[in-house]
């Protein structure tokens, strides 16, 4: 059965900020590249749906969203493209909070990932290629876009590999990623409700290491949880920043 909707999530940082007029370029996906699923995404996969829904189409219905999230809008798709790299954007971000928010998290680089939400409409199995469980490997060649999203974390895909992680490195870099955030959250003036979702994400990724140390078969008990004696009391730390 074909899915109605689809996420494929990528490492790329920001291209491209202007803090002043607030214009942001990037890139939502890129070509010719395996992801976390080892599907390929072809160039000339979004051409169809640029024109059409494009920021520049008649009908422009692209947005540009945060974490998937279809209430937290980040701005206005201003250009939207294929070039020879990936399906590059440029946006105009809101100045709503949300919005001052996000361009203070791309200045501190908690913006370390993109991704699209899309619908495959064409894709064609690749060879003899199998995943780990034995599914097909697809390239895919036509897709409609509904929207790409900036990430504060890491896709719902890219979670997978930490799994089955034979050193403890993705460990690591969750670990680091959460005291990043806790860094930002300490001297920011950013709203409540950015802070909140923030530490939500660290609630979230702190139970996922628990997770992965529960429930993995491999040797993982080398790479220590965060240190219990660092953690943070998050409703002292929402009262001390509200005041």
């Amino acid at each position: 059965m074909k899915q109605a909707y689809n996420y494929k999530s990528l490492q790329f940082l920001i291209k491209d900020m202007d803090k002043e007029t607030g214009i942001v370029k990037g890139y939502f996906s890129a070509f010719n590249i395996p992801d976390s699923d080892r599907d390929v995404i072809r160039p000339g996969a979004f051409q169809k749906s640029i024109n059409e829904n494009g920021p520049n189409s008649t009908k422009p219905r692209i947005k540009h969203l945060l974490n998937h999230d279809v209430s937290k809008p980040l701005g206005k798709l201003t250009d939207l493209k294929e070039d020879a790299y990936g399906l590059a954007y440029e946006s105009k971000v809101g100045s709503h909070s949300l919005g001052v928010d996000f361009l203070k998290m791309v200045d501190d680089g908690l913006i370390t990932e993109h991704s699209i939400g899309f619908q495959t409409t064409k894709q064609n199995q690749i060879g003899d290629w199998k995943n780990n469980d034995n599914s097909p490997v697809w390239e895919i060649t036509e897709a409609k876009l509904w929207e790409g999203s900036s990430l504060t974390g890491w896709g719902a895909n890219q979670y997978t590999p930490l799994v089955k992680s034979t050193d403890g490195k993705e460990l690591d870099i969750l670990s680091s990623h959460i005291d990043r955030i806790e860094k930002f959250c300490r001297k920011t003036d950013a709203t409540d409700d950015t802070i909140e979702m923030l530490l939500i994400q660290v609630k979230q990724m702190q139970q996922l290491i628990i997770d992965i140390k529960q429930n993995t078969t491999l040797a993982v008990e080398n790479t220590p949880l965060p240190d219990s004696s660092k953690t943070i009391d998050w409703k002292q730390l929402l009262t001390n920043i509200k005041n």
